[in-house]
């Protein structure tokens, strides 16, 4: 008799449940419905496909859609000639960027993000493990003495494929199929971190 019970039970759930949904007018999102709209501003999230040859970064020799990298020199001030804890001052700061367009992966399709430059929303941090010769590289192709890579900060942002990014830009819509992301008015297009949504509507 107890199974007679359960079965009963989940019938009236079933129907309880598909009768809410019906009421409601509930429907699953199509990927259609999902889509952006023509020449709006958003911001996508997913994850990063390159797209034919992937850039390497300078410092890392990692491969990647996009780096920023920076050298950033510093000199020595002594402070007290009695101590050893003397102070260091950034006296210049050599930076290097490139980026190629690559494909985002998300879950209203493929977009691709169709620029070769873009303002980044990310924080670089330093490189590890330390590659000597491509810092000195570096150096040198920035004029500089490669003797001062021992005294020297190294930091790089790459953006890496398989990494879960935020691309903000203008939609170019084609087809549901094939949308572009691209700067628009003078303003380049923005990576940053992953957002809560996969596509948002901006201003």
């Amino acid at each position: 008799m107890m199974w007679i019970v359960l079965i009963v039970l989940v019938i009236g759930l079933t129907i309880g449940v598909f009768s809410t949904l019906r009421l409601i007018d509930w429907r699953p999102q199509t990927r259609r419905s999902a889509q952006v709209e023509d020449r709006t501003i958003v911001t996508l999230t997913g994850t990063v496909r390159i797209v034919g040859e992937p850039l390497i970064a300078p410092l890392s020799a990692r491969r990647c859609v996009m780096y920023e990298s920076y050298a950033n020199l510093y000199e020595t001030v002594p402070v007290d000639p009695s101590r050893s804890d003397d102070k260091r001052t950034l006296v210049a700061q050599l930076a290097k960027r490139a980026m190629v367009p690559f494909e985002l992966e998300t879950t209203i399709g493929v977009v691709v993000i169709d620029g070769t430059e873009a303002d980044l929303e990310l924080v670089p941090t330093p490189v590890f493990p330390r590659r000597p010769e491509r810092e000195m590289a570096f150096l040198r192709e920035h004029d500089r003495d490669p003797a001062l890579a021992d005294t020297t900060g190294f930091e790089e942002i790459s953006v890496d494929p398989d990494s879960l990014i935020s691309v903000r830009g203008m939609a170019m819509v084609a087809s549901p199929t094939e949308v572009r992301l691209v700067a628009h008015e003078g303003q380049a297009l923005v990576i940053g971190t992953p957002r809560s949504t996969t596509v948002r509507r901006d201003e």
